[in-house]
Parts: structure tokens; C-alpha cells; sequence
């Protein structure tokens, strides 16, 4: 009887030995940080936080501070761990680093997550070929494997301030380009005006114009008033003409509207030139995006008959 008790002692302590060698085993090979399962949803706050320490990730990455994004990168993956596409990102931070097994855990944590993922071919191939790389060269892959990744930070991480914004964009440029349109179109018009008012008047052009509907005395002595009474309006004042024919007529008074406009496309678009230079030299400079959405001006050129400026409106 005692001989059986002493047997079963006997078993149970080589189970019991078996088992914490196993388990000594198992821990003294290195263990992958990223694997398990996500059992949790995450919230809408840590969604927002996982963005922006994405987009610092990002940064520290584009710089160069391979490190310094990993760790915004397990901040996100520890915020919303339904975000495997990370992995990815850490994968290629960790070889940037020269850290090929942290790269490896990575990846084989994203494909245990996302079997069926497009790319899972393709990432069991570079898995495959950094072990490969790890067998190759195994002085430097041991000294890789021992090194602990950066520890995830527990506070919220502390993001880069957004850049600075101009408060109103490109609405100057756009305004000095409407301004300098405009230029050339009175440009153009002001002096095609001109000539046909001047091939139409005295001379061979043979029209007068009116004052008061009365033609030039020496018209009258000259030529049958007749001759003008059908082309002459009922209105008074100048701009109006006395012209032998109907088409030296309309030559007269098209010209003297195309001179109008071109004059009025001057003005116009000489102070649209100069109100968005003002614009963008005096009120457009950049700010930061809290101090913008804390203080909105209006800047809005006018212009009118006799007078052109800015118009500033807004809240402080």
C-alpha cells in the first residue's frame, strides 16, 4: 500500500517537473508582443486618438525616428488593436531599425489576425525571407531577439501641433487674377473704342456729335439739315450723333460704349489688383488652427462708381 502511494507521489512530481520545464522552456524563448486576440471595441475617444498618433507615427517615420514611431504606432495599436494595418507599419519600422525579429512577431501577428487579407501571400513570402535572413546572419539576429521592443506609452501620446493655415486660402490670388482679367479687357477695349469713335467723327467719317440736339452750326450751313433729322434721338445731351449713315451711326455709338466699358474695366480691375495684394500681404498670413478658429476677419474688396477699398468684418 505505501509502495503504491510512493509510486503515485513519484508520478505526479515527474508531471508537475515536466511541466515547469516546459514552461521555463517556453520563457526563455522570446514571446511575441503583438499576438492574441482583440476582445474589445474601441471607443470613439480612442479612435480619435489612434488618428493622431497615426499621423505623428507618420512624421517621426518620414523623419527618419524609426523608434519614435513604433511607439505612436503601439500606442495605436493598443487604442483600437481592430487596426492590424498598423502591424504593417511597425513591421517596417522594426527593419528599418535593423530589428528583424520584432518585424517578424509583427507580421505574423497580422497574418494570425487577418489570414484571408489580399496581401497575406505576400507577407508569409517576406516572413520566410527575414528568417532566412535571421539564419544567415545569427550573431546579430540572437542580439536582435534579445532586445525588448520600446515599452508602449501609457499616457495619451502627446501629439505635434497642426501647421499653420493661411485663415482665407487662395481667395486673394483668385481676386487679383479676376483684377487683372479685367485689365486686359479694358486694355483692349479703351483703345478699339477710341478708333472707332475717331474713324466716325468729322473728316471722312462725317458724324457730329450732338449737344442738345442741336448739330454744329457750320453743319447746318454746309449740308441739309435733312439729311441728319432721321438719325437724330428725341434724348438730349452728348453722345448722341448727327452721321450720314445708319452704319457710321452705330460705329459712332458703338465706340463710344466700348471706350465707356474699357474705362470701367480699368478702374474695376486696377482695385481688384491692388485690394487682393492688400488682402493677402496684410490679412492673409498664417496662423495657427486654434488661433484661427477662435478669430475670423473678413476681408472683402469693394468697389464702386468714384470709389474702390476693403471691406473688414468679423468676430474677435
Amino acid at each position: 500500500m505505501w509502495g503504491t502511494r510512493a509510486q503515485g507521489v513519484s508520478l505526479v512530481g515527474l508531471v508537475v517537473g515536466v511541466t515547469l520545464a516546459t514552461g521555463m522552456a517556453m520563457a526563455d524563448g522570446p514571446q511575441n508582443p503583438f499576438a492574441g486576440k482583440c476582445n474589445r471595441t474601441a471607443t470613439e475617444e480612442d479612435v480619435e486618438g489612434a488618428k493622431g498618433a497615426h499621423k505623428a507615427a507618420r512624421q517621426f517615420y518620414e523623419r527618419g525616428e524609426y523608434a519614435r514611431a513604433i511607439q505612436y504606432w503601439r500606442d495605436v495599436f493598443n487604442l483600437d488593436c481592430n487596426a492590424v494595418g498598423t502591424l504593417l507599419n511597425i513591421a517596417n519600422a522594426y527593419e528599418k531599425l535593423g530589428d528583424r525579429q520584432n518585424a517578424i512577431f509583427a507580421l505574423e501577428a497580422y497574418l494570425e489576425r487577418a489570414p484571408d487579407a489580399p496581401d497575406a501571400a505576400k507577407i508569409q513570402t517576406r516572413v520566410k525571407n527575414l528568417k532566412d535572413l535571421q539564419q544567415s546572419q545569427a550573431p546579430t539576429a540572437s542580439a536582435s531577439a534579445t532586445t525588448p521592443p520600446p515599452p508602449a506609452s501609457s499616457a495619451r501620446p502627446e501629439l505635434p501641433p497642426p501647421p499653420p493655415v493661411k485663415p482665407f486660402g487662395i481667395a486673394p490670388w483668385i481676386t487679383v487674377g479676376v483684377g487683372g482679367a479685367a485689365l486686359i479687357a479694358g486694355a483692349i477695349l479703351l483703345p478699339v473704342g477710341l478708333g472707332n469713335v475717331s474713324g466716325s467723327h468729322g473728316g471722312d467719317g462725317g458724324c457730329y456729335e450732338v449737344l442738345n440736339n442741336n448739330p454744329p452750326q457750320d453743319v447746318l450751313d454746309s449740308q441739309s439739315p435733312a439729311l441728319y433729322t432721321q438719325y437724330l434721338k428725341a434724348q438730349t445731351g452728348t453722345g448722341k450723333w448727327w452721321c450720314p449713315t445708319k452704319d457710321k451711326y452705330d460705329q459712332a455709338v458703338l465706340g463710344q460704349t466700348q471706350t465707356l466699358i474699357g474705362k470701367i474695366a480699368l478702374g474695376v480691375g486696377g482695385a481688384a489688383v491692388a485690394g487682393g495684394l492688400v488682402w493677402e500681404l496684410l490679412f492673409n498670413k498664417p496662423v495657427p488652427q486654434d488661433e484661427q478658429k477662435a478669430s475670423r476677419v473678413h476681408v472683402t474688396p469693394t468697389v464702386g462708381p468714384g470709389m474702390s477699398g476693403v471691406l473688414v468684418h468679423g468676430s474677435f
